[in-house]
């Protein structure tokens, strides 16, 4: 070959190595902003699954369970720093009875709040920019993320609640829904429509200011040796400090032994929730006054031994402090409430009145 065709050749080859560089640098470029997509993506799901989670966990078949579940969702949403601008309206925030039916709005919800189970959360597609690879995608792609989560199927075991067991009359049991005025019986005596407090896993319960709470499994209980002064006086410190009072146990404070956010006696569960939506600058700490308790027949009541054998756990509302007279009133929620922490085992006897909540899809 003449030397004068190789010098000819030398241009090309130099353009050709050109392009092909600029076809790496783009190739290269392409793959880091795919890469920051899904990076963005990943963020707004962990933002949609969060906010969608403190959603359902407010669910409790009242229209003040919709207001908080919104309310809830988007401070989960503040939480996050995200770097590009995101925020939720409560159109962004829907509801369904069903995992794979209609989801309605807020205010749909609230108007028919029985039998809501689910939260939607959509992220609305933001702008994320576009920062090597323009030329082929422009300058941002708009990215967004949805979230469903909502109640559990009921629950086989709830690890978390007051330490009680209410007696109910084996003949005629406790009508969910219903107030109850129960009154203090001592560990040694099965009389109905009755409170005991229980032994707590150590031996006797220490009766001190704390929720009372021991992570219990089954359905087996014992009531503590106590007459009834003592079954009330136990009552009073683990009753009393939920709304604000603490002049029973000396060593009882707000710091370790929170009211809740309502205080308010003798209102109901739906006020309660109502009230709550309300109170989003209050002191305190959410649902202090909602407890799961243990229900017993008196005739499941062995007054020898106090031991005592639950037919169901359930979630009950405290409507007022433990007075002199010694009374614990509460109503029998008897609708689908979220709790902290339970379990389902198959086969089991399910509570249908408690929940989880869980993150769907």
């Amino acid at each position: 070959m003449r030397k004068d065709n190789l010098k000819g050749e030398r241009g090309s080859v130099l353009a050709m190595s050109a392009i092909s560089m600029l076809s790496l640098l783009l190739i290269a470029g392409l793959a880091v902003d795919i890469s920051h997509f899904y990076t963005a993506k990943a963020e707004l799901q962990n933002v949609a699954d969060a906010s969608a989670l403190a959603g359902a966990s407010q669910l409790n078949s009242t229209s003040g369970g919709i207001r908080m579940a919104v309310q809830e969702a988007t401070k989960a949403l503040n939480k996050y720093d995200f770097k590009n601008s995101v925020s939720l309206s409560s159109a962004d925030i829907t509801f369904g009875k069903d995992l794979n039916g209609a989801y309605v709005s807020e205010a749909s919800a609230i108007a028919d709040p029985t039998g809501v189970r689910f939260v939607k959360v959509t992220i609305p597609p933001k702008p994320v920019g576009v920062a090597f690879a323009a030329v082929a995608l422009g300058s941002t792609k708009n990215i967004g993320a949805t979230a469903t989560a909502g109640m559990s199927i009921g629950l086989t075991m709830n690890k978390f609640y007051t330490a009680y067991a209410f007696i109910e009359p084996a003949a005629s049991p406790f009508v969910k829904g219903s107030i109850l005025s129960l009154t203090a019986q001592a560990g040694t005596v099965n009389t109905p429509t009755s409170y005991r407090v229980l032994a707590g896993p150590d031996g006797e319960m220490i009766t001190t200011g704390p929720i009372h709470a021991y992570g219990y499994i089954g359905s087996n209980y014992t009531a503590a040796n106590l007459n009834a002064a003592g079954m009330c006086n136990s009552a009073r410190i683990g009753t009393n400090t939920r709304f604000g009072d603490y002049t029973v146990h000396p060593g009882a404070n707000p710091t370790d032994h929170p009211p809740d956010v309502v205080t308010q006696e003798n209102i109901t569960f739906d006020q309660y929730s109502n009230l709550t939506a309300d109170c989003s600058g209050c002191s305190g700490v959410k649902n202090r006054r909602v407890i799961t308790v243990p229900i017993a027949a008196n005739t499941a009541y062995n007054t020898s031994t106090r031991a005592i054998t639950s037919n169901d756990l359930a979630a009950f509302f405290i409507r007022k402090k433990v007075g002199a007279d010694c009374r614990l009133e509460v109503e029998y929620i008897g609708k689908p409430v979220a709790v902290p922490v339970g379990t389902y085992s198959p086969g089991g006897n399910q509570m249908s009145d408690l929940s989880i909540p869980v993150l769907y899809k």
